[in-house]
């Protein structure tokens, strides 16, 4: 037991201290995983404990991959991204532990870790799981009430890629679980974050269509139709790394250039408030159960699609589907830009305790994970907050002021665990101490009509 966490406290250590020699091939590699140009070689792991955390890996080059978007987005004279529509974003992480279990218990052949058709298999099967998974996530109410979270942005970018539903992974396992009958676990694990790697990128509105190549590889073009909620984007390209997913199995369209899409739900939600993003289908879901009188109705309501009423096929009619009011404006309830920038600084500190919170699971037994649990609030409190604040509510300066408060309760608490180094806690510090003041004599600032919504 001992031997195995000193190997995951050195794998978290290797993934997060990465010699200065070594930054630029880890560059080269992260910036070539996004468009999934690696090959087996660098990429095939005997254990799942060798497998690096890619994700993990990216985060510190995210920010390039955002002003290269904004800078082609700028030299088309498109729209930029906006704060409020950025800040919005929810994180979540995927867990091995039912996969690993199908594998030792119910595998039907033993494909070598390291031969190139099993890495090469491997990469079809878990795109293959995901158009299923994703396919299900738009045709079966009760996954889309989780799923779209991820479709409430009104803006096409980088940053929708971000904007994860945090429990999507307790229903997307499923849908991977067959590839437990023939990939180690290894293998499995470094193509399922590749993969979702790979969608990073085709969230954007700077790129055009590729061409022939459209009925080959996702791209932004065919992932723009499926953001949209024109009548004719809806319910189509659910592939993830090949689109020839979606003409093999009738939901393959490619972009209108006579059409403008417009993004974000069907019917739009206009909050910024991620909480409430996360929940509101489910409470609307519950209240229409009510509303029916017939049990069938009632099971209906959760496993067939989003648009289904009693009468209509199991996905509804999609002239049902409401019209886009000429010059629609999306909603955009706005900050002043020293807001924004606070909220941004925030977020970014979110994040950087989200990746610590990554590390101390490996640097400490289960009997302390109420340490995690005291971390994963703070990050959840954090991003509630970011959506209150943008929302205008009046208890938001309150609940800021608490929370930057608690993050002295938390240090003080998790001092001799907390992964952080001395400049980075002087930093945090600062930070939260300045923050705090700048809220208990800002109380009143959206019990006034100085912020108006646009």
């Amino acid at each position: 037991m001992a031997d195995g966490m000193s190997a995951g406290l050195a794998s978290a250590l290797n993934e997060t201290a990465v010699m200065p020699l070594d930054r630029l091939d880890e560059m080269k590699f992260v910036y070539r995983s996004l468009f999934y140009l690696i090959t087996p070689n660098e990429t095939s792991f005997e254990h799942l404990s060798e497998v690096p955390n890619y994700h993990l890996k990216t985060v510190p080059y995210a920010p390039s991959i955002l002003f290269c978007e904004i800078f082609l987005l700028w030299i088309q004279g498109k729209r930029l991204p906006r704060w409020n529509d950025a800040l919005t974003i929810v994180l979540g992480q995927l867990e091995m532990n039912l996969y690993i279990w199908f594998y030792e218990n119910l595998r039907l052949v033993d494909l070598p870790w390291n031969a190139w058709y099993t890495w090469a298999l491997c990469v079809l099967a878990v795109d293959l799981g995901f158009y299923l998974w994703h396919r299900a996530a738009h045709e079966v109410n009760l996954i889309w009430a989780f799923h779209q979270v991820h479709h409430t942005p009104e803006d096409f970018n980088v940053f929708v890629g971000m904007r994860l539903p945090s429990l999507n992974r307790y229903m997307a396992i499923f849908f991977y679980l067959p590839c437990a009958f023939f990939f180690p676990p290894s293998v499995f694990a470094t193509h399922y974050q590749l993969n979702y790697m790979f969608q990073f990128w085709i969230h954007t509105d700077a790129v055009p269509s590729l061409g022939f190549l459209d009925y080959i590889i996702n791209n932004p073009s065919l992932h723009r139709v499926h953001h949209g909620r024109n009548r004719y984007c809806i319910d189509k390209n659910y592939g993830a790394v090949f689109s020839f997913w979606d003409w093999l199995f009738g939901t393959f369209e490619r972009e209108k250039k006579d059409e403008k899409i417009y993004y974000g739900l069907v019917h739009p939600i206009n909050s910024w408030d991620s909480l409430y993003m996360q929940v509101h289908h489910l409470k609307y879901m519950f209240g229409r159960v009510f509303e029916l009188t017939t049990w069938s109705d009632r099971i209906s309501l959760f496993v067939k699609g989003p648009g289904w009423q009693p009468g209509t096929p199991r996905l509804g009619h999609y002239e049902d589907i409401p019209e886009i009011p000429e010059g629609e404006t999306v909603y955009d309830k706005k900050l002043p830009r020293i807001g924004n920038i606070y909220l941004m600084g925030h977020l970014l500190l979110g994040f950087y305790i989200f990746q610590k919170i990554k590390i101390t699971k490996l640097m400490y037994p289960v009997s302390s994970s109420h340490i995690l649990y005291g971390q994963a609030l703070f990050v959840l409190w954090t991003i509630g907050n970011i959506g209150w604040i943008l929302e205008h509510k009046s208890y938001a300066p309150l609940l800021e002021a608490g929370r930057c408060a608690t993050y002295f309760l938390l240090e003080i608490i998790l001092y001799d665990v907390f992964a952080v180094s001395a400049t980075g806690l002087l930093v945090l510090r600062i930070t939260f101490g300045l923050s705090f003041l700048f809220w208990i004599f800002n109380q009143n600032m959206f019990k006034t009509d100085k912020l108006k919504q646009k």
